[in-house]
């Protein structure tokens, strides 16, 4: 029981780390979006890629892909 607790503190730590940073890309890309519209979609998109490329260069350092 005591590793069950364990363990789902620790999901819930990473995913509270993971929805922080959502928040805080999807403000970046909001604020630009307020300043232009079209700023907005650029900035969210540059923001999606960049995560994308650091999720892969991770999981290629680890061997999962």
């Amino acid at each position: 029981m005591k590793k069950l607790l364990e363990r789902t503190a620790a999901a819930v730590g990473v995913i509270l780390l993971d929805l922080t940073g959502v928040a805080g890309a999807a403000s970046v890309a909001y604020g630009a979006w307020l300043a232009w519209p079209p700023a907005g979609f650029i900035v969210g998109g540059g923001l999606v890629i960049a995560g994308v490329s650091q999720l892969s260069r991770t999981m290629a350092a680890r061997g999962d892909g």
